[in-house]
């Protein structure tokens, strides 16, 4: 794991693998493999970023960047220079375009960034979200996302109760290109619950 005082992520699965897909979650436990086998069957790298309580928090002085803006654009930052790195690779010209997921808390910040990359992200899945909260937040956001072409699925748990299918709904409106799956089950939905079923989406054609 590499903490560079910015951005603390890992990388796990095929080195130089055919396709980069991109993992943004809060907390260091979305740095580790969800599901390691299901991993392993896709030749895919995965970069996986653990966001801050305090990058997720949008406030800052007034006129400036609020510290999740920021954070969008060292996520946007990072993708770009992995993306590039690898295809200055003489052997592996690496991918031109990544798949990005968002888990819980961290979609506000993914989503940032996949408007800022435009066509760099490609594919884009949202795992366990909710909805902005506030009104405020919901305009921006929603005015923000309509220029992400991705082709989007959101996955939320039925298990996550009835404000988890408001939230799928909410991001279907907004984006341009958006289905929804609502996975059964009565616990919260987990990452490595459907972790083979986002692969699938993010990184299609890489099964191994």
């Amino acid at each position: 794991m590499i903490d560079d005082t910015r951005l603390t992520h890992s990388v796990f699965g095929v080195p130089g693998g055919e396709r980069l897909v991109v993992l943004v979650g809060s907390g260091s436990a979305v740095t580790t493999d969800p599901l390691p086998a299901e991993t392993a069957s896709h030749n895919v790298s995965v970069l996986a970023v653990a966001l801050e309580r305090a990058s997720l928090e949008d406030s800052g002085t007034f006129g400036s960047e609020t510290p999740a803006e920021q954070t969008a654009a060292l996520l946007a930052d990072l993708i770009r220079d992995t993306l590039a790195a690898a295809e200055r690779d003489p052997i592996e010209a690496g991918p031109w375009t990544a798949g990005l997921i968002a888990y819980r808390g961290a979609v506000d910040i993914t989503l940032q960034a996949a408007a800022l990359l435009g066509d760099v992200v490609d594919r884009l899945a949202l795992v366990a979200v909710a909805a902005p909260a506030e009104p405020l937040d919901q305009d921006d956001l929603g005015a923000l996302i309509e220029s992400v072409t991705a082709k989007t699925l959101i996955l939320n748990g039925q298990g996550d109760g009835t404000a988890a299918n408001a939230a799928a709904s909410w991001y279907r409106e907004h984006l341009v290109s958006a289905r929804v799956e609502m996975v059964p089950g009565d616990s919260a939905l987990s990452l490595p619950a459907v972790w083979g079923r986002v692969l699938s989406h993010v990184a299609p054609g890489t099964r191994r």
